[in-house]
């Protein structure tokens, strides 16, 4: 890893911005300062890993996409994942010449609508304006001002009824399938996910909420949502016991998209660590705070073959809904890597990228589990064999063509900021198993002499011939 420069933020938060402009969140235990209590309160939970949508005192806005992340060559070259090529939701790409074709399917998807939930346009016009004055105060100020109140309520019924025939449509597999087909054209119709959760083209959930009650009962839209995501989480169309909405009062499907994707389980028990009453009769090792030096910070993991070659096996988590993301368990003499089984597929880079855009929006407290994650695949996944690997454990199922195309993808997208204490807890604990020079031994012995049947049919032909010709000297000896 390259050289940091750390600057502290309060006494909770360390943000360090190494030569490559990445920015790391690193946690302190001590007391926040009175001024801004709450807010440093707030940030603090979430860093630790807890529920990242809780309500908050100040009102959230839908913001833009952060101007840091498009500055430079880079950034430049990245624009385009950032904006709609089939269709514009809300008023931030409203009435784009090149999304004219979608501007009349909304009025279709209405129509589908207003059918389906039994009702006219006129209640569902009325349900929608009962949530205007909230859902114009979600965009940014000044932004919605060029509509006035029939005109946005128009604007948020059209693109939420939109939204919503699509999810029913992809969860289902109705027949409302042929329509996009028929008015957007295969290309088009494959790219409404990626526009749909695009950090610039979200609507208001308190609008999709709305429509969704009257289309509904609640556990039928849950059902729907729960469908439409575990295809987008796991590449097939699934149900779990994890609710999607539940308590969660999202700002926006992309935010809530992005609540079940990390599952919104606790990451690590930060006072478990820090705390434990026997920690004074026990040897500092590297997953302590003592022991986080300028060296230990900047550990890194290696790939999912190299680990492989150092005894460490990866495996499936099927458990991410009391557990975390990616986990580690040291047994006796290797190591099991354990990550979330997750899908890629065409969209996969421009969700990873508008999710991560989304953490790193002002004023939205969260712990950067995608960031994090994203870091740490791109870690793991350096060659084709590594993603050979991943699929052939069922981690990872992939449609986007050759695992080259994988690594490609997890290579280019950039993550500046990473939560350093969530990470440095994974990396701890697999220093920690690095560290045992009695585990490595054993799993050097293993890959050396029994990592393949020749090499162990060798070895104890070699074994025998040894102890053969050692009873030969000795019968020689005794009996000459």
């Amino acid at each position: 890893m390259t050289g940091m420069k750390g600057n502290t933020f309060s006494n909770h938060k360390e943000m360090e911005m190494s030569e490559s402009e990445d920015v790391r969140i690193e946690l302190h235990g001590s007391q926040s300062q009175p001024t801004n209590d709450n807010i440093v309160r707030e940030w603090h939970v979430c860093l630790l890993g807890n529920e990242t949508t809780q309500c908050s005192e100040r009102k959230r806005k839908m913001q833009k996409i952060p101007s840091l992340l498009l500055e430079g060559k880079k950034g430049r070259r990245k624009h385009q994942y950032y904006e709609p090529v089939v269709v514009s939701l809300g008023p931030y790409h409203h009435n784009r010449d090149n999304l004219a074709a979608a501007e009349k399917y909304k009025l279709i998807t209405l129509e589908k609508y207003s059918l389906s939930c039994a009702t006219s346009m006129v209640l569902l016009y009325n349900k929608v304006s009962e949530v205007l004055n909230d859902a114009r105060s979600c965009y940014i100020d000044g932004s919605t001002d060029e509509y006035n109140d029939d005109e946005f309520t128009r604007m948020m019924l059209r693109d939420g009824c939109f939204i919503l025939c699509f999810i029913e449509c992809m969860a289902m597999r109705n027949k409302l399938l042929l329509l996009n087909l028929e008015y957007l054209g295969a290309m088009g119709f494959s790219n409404i996910t990626r526009d749909i959760f695009l950090l610039e083209n979200q609507i208001p959930f308190i609008v999709l909420q709305a429509l969704l009650d009257l289309r509904f009962p609640v556990d039928r839209g849950e059902h729907i949502l729960k469908v439409f995501f575990n295809y987008l989480k796991y590449g097939e169309q699934t149900t779990t016991e994890e609710l999607v909405l539940g308590k969660r009062q999202p700002l926006h499907l992309l935010e809530l998209y992005r609540s079940y994707f990390i599952s919104l389980s606790p990451s690590y028990d930060f006072v478990s660590y820090k705390f434990r009453p026997w920690k004074k009769w026990r040897k500092i090792t590297a997953f302590d705070d003592e022991d986080w030096n300028y060296v230990r910070r900047n550990r890194w993991l290696a790939s999912v073959m190299e680990l492989k070659d150092n005894w460490i096996f990866v495996k499936p988590n099927y458990h991410e809904f009391c557990n975390t993301d990616i986990n580690f368990h040291s047994n006796c003499w290797s190591g099991e890597l354990a990550l979330v089984p997750r899908a890629a597929y065409g969209n996969s880079k421009v969700i990873y990228l508008n999710m991560i855009a989304y953490e790193m929006c002002p004023h939205n407290p969260n712990d950067f589990r995608v960031s994090t994650y994203i870091r740490v695949m791109k870690s793991l996944v350096i060659h084709p064999d590594d993603v050979k690997e991943l699929r052939r454990k069922n981690i990872l199922v992939h449609s986007i063509g050759r695992d080259e195309e994988v690594v490609k993808m997890y290579n280019e997208i950039d993550v500046p900021v990473i939560n350093v204490y969530v990470l440095n807890q994974l990396l701890g604990k697999v220093q920690m198993h690095c560290d045992n020079k009695y585990k490595m031994w054993i799993a050097e012995l293993i890959k050396d002499y029994f990592s393949g049947p020749w090499k162990t049919v060798a070895l104890l032909a070699a074994t025998a011939v040894l102890f053969s010709s050692f009873l030969q000297t000795y019968f020689t000896i005794r009996y000459r």
